[in-house]
């Protein structure tokens, strides 16, 4: 049961990511973060209305909601971004380092204990990471052709560059987010309150994130007077798969679950090749690079 949800999980956040990345054509200054976070709280509030609750405990409470923090504000935010900048495939492709984080982190604070067969499994995938970060770095050194347009080119590589930035944060925000949520989840044993906490503290983080820069009233005038429904479907896609996160922790080691949802660059590409086949090219470097992450996650796999 804990493997098909923590598969389960990748498989959402993979549609998630389609959705938000369609979303993204027609929504030039929205990321759909906002959207996915408020369509996280409605659902999961609603859900947590038909549950039976544990006895509060502030500790726990506090570790869910910090994890929130981490994981939808910090880890999803910095994917969004990036994206928007280098395309879904590329940016997941990052993800599937966060297992290797969240074992680390893991077996420091839960005791979680990682296996010989698991480290060589955490190096292959390095491997295919590093990769695809240097196949992606030559091909953005390749010179042009036909029109010199260099700043133009220019701007493009350090967008590229900013993406891939984004890209590695992401992994580290959402590897500590499940040590911590895993360990909230020990103090205050519900998966649909725990995801519930977790989307309203990334939601606050978030409005004072916009608010702070100025864009809070643009974002919510923008998203109710025209409701991107790509978001809203990312949203739901999010929903399920934070349930999906937090049911498998009760059946498997953070690290564990961590990895079964870095499953999601497996699904990413398949999407990504059938809806945005003029944006993701699936080459042989890429292909490689995809087949040593998912050697390393199989390896892992075996010792579940």
């Amino acid at each position: 049961m804990g493997v098909a949800l923590g598969l389960s999980a990748g498989l959402f956040f993979a549609i998630a990511a389609i959705l938000s990345r369609i979303g993204m054509r027609v929504r030039g200054r929205d990321n759909g973060l906002f959207m996915s976070i408020l369509i996280n709280v409605l659902v999961l509030g609603l859900l947590m209305l038909a549950q039976d609750l544990p006895e509060w405990d502030t500790p726990g409470v506090v570790a869910l909601a910090v994890g929130g923090m981490l994981g939808t504000f910090g880890g999803r935010g910095t994917n969004l971004r990036a994206v928007r900048l280098i395309g879904p495939t590329r940016a997941t492709a990052f993800l599937t380092g966060g297992p290797l984080v969240t074992a680390v982190l893991g077996w420091l604070f839960l005791g979680e204990r990682v296996s010989v067969l698991s480290a060589v499994g955490g190096l292959l995938v390095l491997a295919g990471l590093l990769r695809l970060v240097r196949a992606q770095s030559s091909a953005l050194a390749m010179p042009g052709t036909g029109s010199p347009d260099t700043s133009s080119r220019t701007q493009d590589e350090r967008d590229r560059l900013i993406g891939y930035v984004f890209a590695a944060m992401a992994p580290m925000l959402f590897g500590l987010a499940f040590v911590v949520r895993k360990w909230g989840l020990v103090e205050y044993p519900s998966a649909v309150a725990g995801a519930f906490i977790g989307a309203i503290a990334g939601m606050i983080v978030t409005m004072a994130s916009d608010l702070a820069g100025g864009h809070l009233a643009r974002r919510i005038a923008e998203n109710l007077r025209s409701v991107p429904w790509w978001f809203v479907g990312a949203g739901m896609a999010t929903s399920a798969a934070l349930i999906s996160q937090f049911l498998a922790f009760n059946h498997l080691h953070a690290w564990v679950v961590s990895l079964l949802q870095a499953t999601q660059l497996l699904w990413t590409l398949i999407l990504a090749a059938v809806f945005l086949r003029r944006e993701e090219r699936i080459d042989r470097r890429l292909a490689l690079s995809v087949g040593l992450i998912a050697a390393g996650v199989l390896a892992i796999t075996v010792q579940i």
